[in-house]
């Protein structure tokens, strides 16, 4: 009896301890099994956590949900290109930041308006990895890819634009800043997007008009005429207009158009006035002068715009036939002329007033002229 009561112990340890094995051993399954859970997915988190259009996060799929969604303190930022071309290759960064931690996670995708998968990812093999799901693309870290300084972690890589224009690209990311202890309480989720738009085709224009009346004449072709014109830059972007204007020249006189402005620097939609003087010289002769004046956009040149001017140089008129006989030209005949004539009379020379005839002598002639227009308004 002595010999059971001594080995009756020993055997209950013995099956104790077995127990205990038993239910270690399972905790360890569970525990492997669920290991993702438990350490916050370290190999990269379940796809569809993005945040984007009918997507969640890791927050609100309960794995992380110790903190409200962009708690003040940390932040998501991701650097993407404003523009696209279509199959070109671009360098993402993802930078997450938050003080005392140093375990970090993130997933992305790039969905077009229509939530529908844009462009291509490439990861780097040691920190991030592609999936898919729902035929859309997900690039998101390795578990290599977790670690990081203290306070902040980033991942860069690759995304190629789609291969045509599908307008505006939006990527959406989600970042998770950890301390690793695996409690929720001390993850914090941030989220973040960014707009890539294809390069707005330029389009290059340019208008011209003239402001007022487009025909004028002058008796003075040396003073010439001024034409107001109005050019507007009809396309959708800063652009420098050159004006040039024509000419006539002739053998015997020219008439040339002239621009206070050859070239204007105008931004999209912007118009500015500018003055066209068409003049001629000494020996330009009477007539119609067609001027024209073009407008070129510096930026594509088969935009132009042309108008025409038609200025008229007409003949001055005659002088006023002479009228000697108003003698002190005040534009009457009368006593006061017949008098002058009679002051010089019998006089001979040039340049005599009172050589009405003009045959150098002031005579009895001359006092028959005076009085044959006696009274007459000459107009002088």
């Amino acid at each position: 009896m002595s010999y059971l009561k001594n080995i009756l112990p020993e055997c209950k340890a013995k099956t104790n301890s077995a127990r205990v094995s038993r239910i270690w051993g399972l905790l360890l399954l569970f525990f492997v099994a669920n290991s993702n859970s438990v350490f916050g997915f370290t190999a990269g988190p379940p796809d569809e956590k993005t945040g984007a259009p009918n997507e969640g996060t890791c927050m609100t799929a309960g794995c992380h949900a110790g903190n409200d969604l962009n708690i003040s303190g940390g932040s998501l930022m991701i650097t993407t290109p404003e523009t696209y071309e279509p199959g070109e290759v671009y360098t993402i960064i993802v930078n997450l930041e938050r003080a005392g931690q140093s375990k970090w996670g993130f997933q992305m995708t790039a969905l077009d308006a229509d939530g529908a998968r844009a462009g291509i990812f490439a990861d780097d093999a040691a920190k991030t990895q592609v999936s898919e799901t729902n035929s859309k693309q997900y690039i998101k870290h390795t578990a290599a890819g977790t670690a990081g300084a203290n306070d902040a972690n980033s991942w860069e890589f690759e995304w190629t634009a789609p291969d045509t224009d599908v307008g505006p690209v939006t990527f959406y990311a989600a970042g998770n800043a950890s301390n690793g202890n695996f409690n929720p309480i001390d993850d914090y989720i941030y989220t973040a997007q960014e707009e890539s738009i294809p390069p707005i085709p330029v389009v290059a224009g340019v208008s011209l008009e003239i402001v007022g009346e487009m025909a004028l004449s002058t008796i003075n072709a040396v003073a010439g005429v001024s034409y107001t014109l109005k050019v507007t830059n009809t396309g959708n972007m800063m652009d420098t207009v050159a004006l040039e204007a024509s000419a006539e020249v002739g053998i015997e006189g020219s008439v040339l158009g002239s621009l206070s402005d050859s070239s204007i620097e105008l931004d999209a939609g912007v118009s500015v006035e500018v003055t066209l003087k068409v003049a001629g010289d000494l020996f330009t002769e009477a007539g119609d002068y067609a001027i024209d004046v073009t407008a070129t956009s510096g930026t594509d040149s088969t935009m132009t715009a042309e108008i025409t001017t038609t200025t008229t140089i007409e003949t001055p008129p005659p002088p006023p036939p002479p009228t000697p006989w108003d003698v002190n030209d005040d534009g009457t005949v009368n006593i006061q002329d017949l008098v002058l004539v009679a002051g010089q009379f019998g006089q001979s020379g040039e340049s005599l007033k009172g050589d009405v005839n003009g045959d150098g002598t002031v005579n009895i002639l001359d006092l028959v002229v005076v009085s044959s227009h006696f009274g007459e308004n000459t107009g002088n």
